[in-house]
């Protein structure tokens, strides 16, 4: 049996210590994969995959064809081959801008902008409690992702449909307005609103402005709704 593990970004919080625990034990998977363009902060694209016996990597992807021979001396010489740990004959050098991300900023400055960002995450929760009534936050909110939906009341006898359509529709005026950029993920079903925090450039700021310009398209659509209603 082989355990892998797709670290994706949440494998990154064992750089905080406060929240490492979270991912106690990943070490004793058989393979751990991540992206450094996550939440390490290097331009776009760049991933990692940690493989405990190095070994399976040669025997699956080594070639022996005659033009790819290696010798002792030259520059075959060195073993062994990056393209004899995966599927890439020919690649380009990412692990450059890894390594200019790690010399410039050091583990500790990376792991504090990602404890960082999940404090900003408790901070986005905490102006969102202040519109319980309507408003419906996933829990709990460990890291850094934020997923919630609206549930106004005057839509509490709507089908469900018509209560997912309002938030998306949410969710793309806020990025028509070039405030922020969140997605939308489905949970039990239902659609919610998803932000995932993971930029070193993010402040307080940011997110009172997020959910303040949230908020009024929000009240804007409901009125919309309304002036249908009436006429």
């Amino acid at each position: 049996m082989w355990l892998h593990v797709d670290g994706a970004f949440g494998s990154l919080v064992i750089l905080d210590p406060k929240r490492r625990h979270l991912v106690s034990g990943i070490d004793q998977s058989d393979s751990l994969a991540f992206d450094f363009h996550k939440w390490l902060h290097v331009p776009y694209e760049s991933g990692c995959v940690l493989v405990r016996d190095p070994n399976l990597l040669l025997q699956t992807f080594s070639a022996n064809q005659s033009y790819l021979l290696k010798f002792e001396r030259g520059i075959t010489g060195d073993a062994p081959w990056p393209n004899s740990l995966g599927p890439e004959m020919s690649r380009s050098f990412r692990a450059l801008k890894v390594w200019f991300t790690l010399k410039e900023h050091g583990m500790k400055k990376l792991g504090e902008k990602i404890a960082e960002n999940c404090e900003q995450a408790q901070y986005l929760v905490s102006l969102l409690e202040k519109h319980n009534s309507f408003v419906r936050i996933a829990r709990p909110v460990v890291l850094s992702i934020v997923n919630f939906r609206f549930e106004p009341n005057e839509l509490s006898k709507a089908n469900p449909e018509v209560i997912d359509d309002f938030n998306n529709e949410l969710m793309a005026d806020i990025q028509v307005s070039g405030v922020a950029a969140p997605s939308t993920t489905r949970i039990a079903q239902r659609l919610y609103i998803r932000v995932a925090i993971t930029s070193h450039r993010c402040n307080l700021q940011d997110f009172d402005l997020f959910v303040e310009t949230l908020m009024k398209f929000y009240h804007s659509r409901l009125r919309s709704i309304g002036d249908k209603n009436v006429n």
